[in-house]
Parts: C-alpha cells; structure tokens; sequence
C-alpha cells in the first residue's frame, strides 16, 4: 500500500519492535511475494545498542535495511518534515526502499510544526504522502497516546487530529485484554480509507540472546488473531492507569522520595510486589523519572526530575 500508516500506542508497549519485526518480515520476503528493501529513520533507540541487535534478533537480512539520516551544519541529523522531504525522497530511491518507518513522527517534524495544529500537521505530512505515492512506498509512522479519557483512539493519538486525518490507515498496539500474560500485545485496527478493517492480531514479547554476540535484546511475533478491537484496548488502558499502574506511580515515587536507586533494585522490589517490568517503566514515564549512570561502573540509577544530576552522582 503505498501510503502512509500510523502506528500508535502507550510507551513501552513494544511499538517500535513491531517495526522491527515488520522490516525483517519484509527484508526476508515474508510480506510480499519477493524480498524487499527498508528505510529506517530513528530518533529514540541508538543504532548499534538497541536496533541493530533487535533486527538481527528477527532475523532481518541486513543489506536490505537502511537507515536514513541527514548532514546540517556538518553534523549527521535526523531528518525533518516537511523541510527535507526532497532528501527522503532522493533517500528512498537509492535504496530502492518499499518502506519507510518513522520512528517516532514527533522527533522527526520540524521545529516550526506545531504538532497541535491542524493545519501546520497537514502541511507537513501531505508531502509525505505524496512521496509515498511517486516512489510507491508504504510509509509506517509511529506516534504516542496522549493521556485523555476518551475511547476513542482517533481522539488520543498525540498532537493535532490531523495526524489521523492524514494517514490512510491507522493501527493501535496495546495490552491483550485477556490479561492472561504481561508479554501479550493485541494490534487492532483503527482506521482504513483503502479497504474493510483487517482482524486484529495478537503479538508477543520475548527476550533473547543472540548466539553470535550474547547481546541480550528483545524481539516480538505474530502469534494469532483476537477478537477485540481498538476500544477494547483503550478501555485496558484507562482500567490499568486507575489500578495497577496507580500503584505502580506510587510505589516508584516512595522509593525515591529519599534520593536515587538502582534500577535493579527497583525492579527486583517491584517485582516481589507484583508489577511487570513494563508497568515499573510506565510508571517512569508518568513521573518525569530521570537515569544516569553511577560512578564507579555501579549501575544506573532512577532519580525523580526535580533533583540535580549532581547530587545523583555524588558530586
């Protein structure tokens, strides 16, 4: 399909690795009747540390994946919408790239776009758009909830509306509601201008070891289908935000109130309470929960965002 999807969720859910697996699938044939090139532009996860490890863990063919960046004031930068469109798309032809993942959208839109505006969001995805249809290239953005109330995933993606409204096809990636096992993920669709919603799928998280290296990295796979939708997994959403992941906030903020902690320490704690590691890494993100690393190869520490990075590190 060449045109643009969005792909939305909570943090921490596992979106960007079903890009991931989504880009291997493809490199490896797996998606179309013959293997096929990806463009990669990514702005949270380092390369060498944490994407490249998960691509091989999917067994990604290697030359078949690019990633995309850009040179600004001699520096090697992400690239930006809609100010270097003619980039990506001078990109996507010399790699000869059949997808494009935008990892996240938010990190990749120029400093003038206000990502609350409809207007402004419109002006910098149409380009892309239009890209996607004169390289016949799908485009696979992702982008974060926001945290409203609302059941409707139209209305809780990030920034404007116009992020949905430009897209031809809009996915959610969330907690299985069965709740039977923390790993489970469920991708249902949201929206689809070019055919009937596809049924929604169920994925699941797994950490792994690659026999190579034994770098420790994670992967997630197709595992069936489910029969809940995009509201379903919103109303999970909003159910765990009020309960478990409440307390999980709680917790975190009371460890902390009296300085840093190992991470480790936190998650072995947490876990002995009952909270997933996942749920421990929501709850950061709710609080604004700052990392660094300790002196003395110690370990990284979690410490609330109010407190000075000196202090955390003993200075």
């Amino acid at each position: 399909m060449h045109a643009l999807t969005v792909l939305a969720g909570d943090p921490g859910l596992g979106k960007s690795l079903l890009t991931i697996n989504l880009a291997a699938r493809l490199s490896q044939g797996g998606l179309a009747p013959e293997p096929a090139n990806v463009l990669m532009l990514t702005a949270e996860d380092p390369l060498g540390q944490v994407v490249v490890p998960r691509l091989h863990a999917a067994g990604a063919d290697m030359s078949r994946v690019h990633f995309g960046s850009i040179e600004r004031d001699r520096m090697e930068t992400q690239i930006l919408l809609p100010d270097d469109i003619a980039e990506l798309g001078a990109l996507v032809e010399r790699t000869n790239a059949r997808l494009v993942v935008i990892d996240p959208l938010m990190a990749h839109l120029a400093g003038a776009v206000d990502s609350w505006k409809d207007q402004k969001v419109r002006q910098a995805l149409a380009p892309l758009q239009q890209m996607a249809e004169q390289t016949a290239t799908a485009v696979l953005v992702v982008a974060h909830l926001n945290k409203g109330q609302s059941n409707d995933p139209l209305q809780r993606l990030g920034g404007s509306i116009g992020i949905p409204a430009a897209a031809r096809s809009v996915l959610l990636l969330g907690r299985d509601p069965d709740g039977l096992d923390e790993s489970r993920r469920v991708l249902a669709h949201v929206k689809n201008n070019l055919a009937a919603p596809a049924p929604s799928l169920v994925f699941e998280l797994e950490g792994v070891e690659l026999p190579d290296s034994g770098v420790e990295t994670a992967r997630i796979f197709e595992a069936g289908l489910s029969d809940y939708r995009a509201a379903d997994l919103l109303s999970i959403e909003q159910s765990e935000r009020g309960s478990k992941l409440s307390a999980a906030v709680g917790f975190i903020e009371e460890q902390l109130a009296q300085g840093p902690k190992l991470i480790s320490e936190l998650k072995a704690t947490g876990q002995q309470l009952g909270f997933s590691e996942t749920t421990l890494k929501r709850a950061k993100v709710e609080l604004g929960v700052q990392s660094e690393k300790a002196e003395f190869d110690g370990g990284w520490l979690w410490y609330l965002p109010d407190e000075e990075a000196g202090e955390v590190l003993g200075a």
